[in-house]
C-alpha cells in the first residue's frame, strides 16, 4: 500500500518555492501557464477514479460518494456516512485552504511532468510549470470569468502550445468534468427525483437546460445574465466585508449571531455557488467540487480570506462549539485554530490546523495583491491591502452597508400574504421601531452637535432560518413591488432585490454535519438601499421607507428544481429589516460608522474621529455607601490601542516616534461621558484623571503576530499641560 498523500502545496523542491495564483483574465493570456494548465487538467481528469489523487476522488472529499478518502480518519465515520467539508462553522475558510492547495499540488505535479516532454525551450516550460498555480476568478471585480472557462459555444476547443512547439486546438477541459462511469455518484437510499436526475447526468453542468436530464446542456445566456445581475450585490458586499467587519465570527461563517449586519464570506460564497450552478452541480454541496469552476471560485474565496487576515493581522479563528460533525469530527466539538483540518495531512501522522496554514506562503502560493510588500511589516501590509481593496471594490454610489453601533430592527416576524400564481410569499409588517431612526437623523444634525447629518441610511433585509427547514431550498428571494410570474427569469426582473442562498446539503441522513446541525440557525443579508434609491425614495425619510416596505417588500423560497416554494413550509423562517446610518468624515472616501444615539446626545462615539474608550464598570453605589474613612483609594487603569488608527491616518510611518509624537501632541483629545445618560461632563470633575501615551517596542515573531520586545516607554510631553493629561508627581495633588 502506498503512503498517504501529504498536502505540501505545489512544486515541492522546485524553485521558486512560492509563486502567485493569477487572476483568470490574466491567466488565459499567459501562453505557457495556460497551455500547461489545460493539459494538466485533462491528465488529472483521466486518472482512474478509484485513485486517491484523481479528480474524482479529490472532488469527493467535499461530498459524494461519502467514502473514506486516503485512509484519513477511522475506518467508519463518527456518525453516519459523511463527507469531510466544513460549512456553517468558524473553520469554513481555513478548511478550504489546504483543500485548494491539495488540488493545486496534484495539478502542478502533472504540469511538471508534461513540461519535461517539451522538445523546444524545455527549461522555460519547466520554469513555467514550477510557477503554475490555480487561477482565481475575482468575482468582486469581474462579473463573469473568461469565456474559455464557461462558453462551450465559442470555446468547445482552446488553442494551446503542445510539447513539439506546435499550436493546435484541443478539447476544452475547463467547461465540465465527464464522469468515467457515464453518470455521477448517487446518494444511497434517496428517492428525491431532483437528486436522482443529477446522478444520471454524464458530466457536470451549469444552468442546465430544461427539462434537466442526460441531454441537457449548459445555458450560457442564463449563466451570463444571472451572474451579471448578481455582481451588483457581490462587489459592494465584498468591499463591506473586507473594510468594515473586524471579528472572525462575523467574517467567516453564515451561522447566526447577534449584532451581524452584512453578508459573511460564507454567505457570499454560498450565493455564488447557487448562481453559478442554478440547478447544476455547483448548486449542491455533495456535487460542487466535481465542477472545475469550483476551484477558481474557491481560490478567490481563499484570497478574500488572505486580504482580510492581513488587514486584521491580530485576528484569527475564534473558538466556537461547533454543533455539527464530519467523518472525523464529533458533534458538539470545539472548533478553533487548533482543530485538525482532516483529511489534509501535514505529515504522515497529523493533519493541518488553521494555525499552521495561517500564512498562505506555507503552502507555496501567494496572490498578486501581496507582491512587492514587506510581509514582515504587518501594519504597512494592512495599510497597503486596505488601500488596494478600496481601489478595487469600493464604489460610494452603491451605498454598501457600514454599521452603526446598534442597528435598529425595523421589522419582525413574517406575515403571510398571497403573491401572483397563488404562491405563498410574504409581506413585511414593519413596526414603529424605525421611528428612532428619524429622531436619530434629526439629532445628528442638531445645533450644538459635533456630529454630521448622515449621508444615507443603509437598509438591509436579514433572513434567518434553521438549516433543517432549508434542505430543498436553493434561495430565499427578496422582491420589491411584487413577485414576478417567471420563476426562472426572475433575476432579470426589476423587482428582484437580492437573495439569501443557504447552500445546505440536501441529503441530511447521509451527512453527519447536517444531522447534528439541524438546529443551527443560519442567516444572510440583502442590502436594498440601492433598490430603494432607484425607485426614487429618499432613504433618509425613515417613515416613508417604512410605509413603502410595509406594502411592497415580499419574499419567496426558490427550490432546487428552480420553482417557487411556499413560505408557510419554512416554519423557522424569520425576515427582519435593519437600518444603519452612514456618515462621512472630511477627506474620507468611505462612509464612517454612524451610531444611532438618543436625541440631543453629545456622545462622540459615532464620529469618524473616535478611536476607542475606557469603560470603567464598577459599583459606584457600593463606594458611596461607605464611610469616608473606609473608602479604598484604589487607582484603576486601562488602555486604548492607537496602532490601527495611526496607520490608517499616517501609514506605517505613523508608528515611528518621530512622526507619532508631534501628531498626537496636536491631535489627541479625550472626554468623559456620564454613565447614566452618556452626556459629557467637565474633565475637572474627575481630578485624578491622568492620560499618558505609551509606546511598546515590538519584534517580528516569524509566522505569528509581533511580540513585545521591551518595556513600555512613556511620552509625557504628548498630554502634559492638557486637562486630565500627564502630571509630574510634584503636581499630582490627587494622589495618583
Amino acid at each position: 500500500m502506498s503512503e498517504p498523500i501529504v498536502t505540501t502545496g505545489a512544486a515541492p523542491g522546485l524553485q521558486p518555492s512560492v509563486a502567485p495564483r493569477i487572476e483568470s483574465h490574466d491567466f488565459v493570456k499567459n501562453e505557457r501557464l495556460f497551455s500547461l494548465y489545460v493539459q494538466a487538467l485533462q491528465r488529472f481528469y483521466d486518472s482512474q477514479e478509484n485513485k486517491a489523487d484523481s479528480h474524482f476522488q479529490i472532488g469527493g472529499i467535499h461530498g459524494l460518494p461519502y467514502v473514506r478518502w486516503d485512509n484519513a480518519g477511522p475506518e467508519k465515520p463518527v456518525g453516519v456516512p459523511a463527507g469531510y467539508c466544513q460549512h456553517s462553522t468558524v473553520i469554513f475558510p481555513t478548511w478550504h485552504r489546504p483543500y485548494c492547495a491539495l488540488y493545486e499540488q496534484i495539478l502542478n505535479k502533472h504540469a511538471v511532468e508534461i513540461a519535461g516532454t517539451y522538445t523546444t525551450n524545455r527549461e522555460e516550460w519547466q520554469k513555467a510549470a514550477a510557477d503554475l498555480r490555480l487561477p482565481f476568478w475575482d468575482w468582486a471585480l469581474h462579473a463573469l470569468p473568461p469565456k474559455q472557462f464557461y462558453d462551450h459555444r465559442q470555446y468547445s476547443e482552446v488553442t494551446i502550445t503542445l510539447p513539439d512547439g506546435s499550436k493546435k486546438p484541443v478539447k476544452n477541459p475547463m467547461l465540465s468534468y465527464r464522469f468515467h462511469s457515464g453518470h455521477g455518484p448517487a446518494p444511497p437510499n434517496h428517492d428525491n427525483p431532483t437528486y436522482n436526475v443529477l446522478s444520471t447526468l454524464p458530466a457536470t453542468l451549469r444552468h442546465p437546460t430544461r427539462p434537466v436530464g442526460p441531454n441537457s446542456t449548459s445555458d450560457i445566456a442564463s449563466f451570463e445574465s444571472v451572474l451579471t445581475r448578481e455582481f451588483e450585490d457581490t462587489r459592494p458586499d465584498t468591499a463591506t466585508l473586507l473594510l468594515e467587519v473586524t471579528d472572525w465570527f462575523g467574517f467567516s461563517t453564515q451561522a447566526a449571531a447577534s449584532g451581524a449586519w452584512t453578508r459573511s464570506l460564507e454567505a457570499i460564497h454560498n450565493t455564488l455557488h447557487v448562481k453559478i450552478g442554478f440547478s447544476g452541480h455547483m448548486n449542491y454541496v455533495p456535487y460542487a467540487a466535481f465542477d472545475p469552476i469550483f476551484w477558481m471560485h474557491h481560490c478567490n474565496v481563499d484570497r478574500v480570506v488572505a486580504l482580510w487576515q492581513y488587514i486584521n493581522y491580530n485576528t484569527w479563528v475564534s473558538p466556537r462549539n461547533d454543533a455539527g460533525s464530519t467523518w472525523v469530527t464529533k458533534p458538539g466539538s470545539l472548533a478553533d485554530e487548533n482543530t485538525q483540518l482532516a483529511p489534509f495531512r501535514i505529515d504522515q501522522n497529523s493533519f493541518w490546523t488553521s494555525t499552521q496554514c495561517r500564512a498562505p506562503m506555507t503552502l507555496r502560493y501567494t496572490y498578486p495583491d501581496f507582491q512587492g510588500l514587506d510581509m514582515n511589516d504587518l501594519p504597512a501590509v494592512s495599510t497597503a491591502i486596505t488601500q488596494r481593496v478600496t481601489q478595487l471594490y469600493y464604489d460610494k454610489d452603491t451605498f454598501a452597508a457600514f454599521p452603526g453601533l446598534v442597528p435598529t430592527m425595523a421589522a419582525a416576524k413574517i406575515a403571510e400574504a398571497q403573491a401572483p400564481l397563488g404562491i405563498a410569499a410574504a409581506s413585511v409588517p414593519l413596526t414603529g421601531a424605525v421611528e428612532s431612526v428619524a429622531a436619530a437623523a434629526a439629532s445628528l444634525g442638531a445645533s450644538g452637535s459635533s456630529r454630521r447629518t448622515p449621508e444615507s441610511i443603509e437598509w438591509t433585509v436579514r433572513v434567518r432560518c434553521k438549516q433543517a427547514d432549508l434542505r430543498h431550498v436553493a434561495s430565499i428571494l427578496i422582491f420589491i413591488d411584487g413577485v414576478p410570474d417567471d420563476q426562472y427569469g426572475f433575476m432579470n426582473d426589476k423587482r428582484y432585490a437580492g437573495s439569501f442562498d443557504p447552500f445546505v446539503n440536501p441529503f441530511p441522513k447521509l451527512c453527519q454535519n447536517c444531522v447534528d446541525g439541524d438546529g443551527i440557525v443560519i442567516e444572510g443579508f440583502v442590502h436594498i438601499t440601492y433598490s430603494l434609491i432607484k425607485r426614487g425614495l429618499n432613504v433618509l425619510d425613515a417613515r416613508a421607507v417604512e410605509e413603502y416596505l410595509h406594502k411592497n417588500l415580499k419574499w419567496v423560497p426558490r427550490m432546487h428544481n428552480g420553482e417557487y416554494g411556499r413560505v408557510e413550509d419554512l416554519k423557522s423562517l424569520e425576515v427582519t429589516v435593519i437600518d444603519t446610518p452612514l456618515v462621512g468624515g472630511e477627506g474620507v472616501d468611505i462612509p464612517a460608522i454612524g451610531a444611532i444615539l438618543p436625541e440631543g446626545s453629545d456622545d462622540p462615539r459615532g464620529s469618524p474621529h473616535y478611536v476607542g474608550s475606557w469603560d470603567t464598570f464598577f459599583d459606584d453605589l457600593a463606594q458611596d455607601s461607605l464611610n469616608p474613612g473606609d473608602k479604598t483609594p484604589t487607582v484603576i487603569q486601562s488602555f486604548v490601542n492607537l496602532t490601527r488608527a495611526m496607520t490608517k491616518r499616517l501609514g506605517s510611518d505613523g508608528l515611528q516616534p518621530a512622526v507619532a509624537e508631534p501628531f498626537l501632541k496636536e491631535n489627541l483629545s479625550w472626554c468623559i461621558l456620564r454613565q447614566i445618560d452618556n452626556q459629557r461632563i467637565d474633565l475637572n470633575e474627575v481630578p485624578s484623571l491622568e492620560v499618558v501615551v505609551l509606546a511598546i517596542p515590538m519584534t517580528d515573531s516569524g509566522n505569528g503576530p509581533p511580540r513585545k520586545s521591551g518595556p513600555p516607554v512613556e511620552y509625557p510631553d504628548i498630554t502634559e499641560g492638557k486637562e486630565g493629561g500627564y502630571r509630574s508627581h510634584e503636581d499630582n495633588e490627587a494622589g495618583v
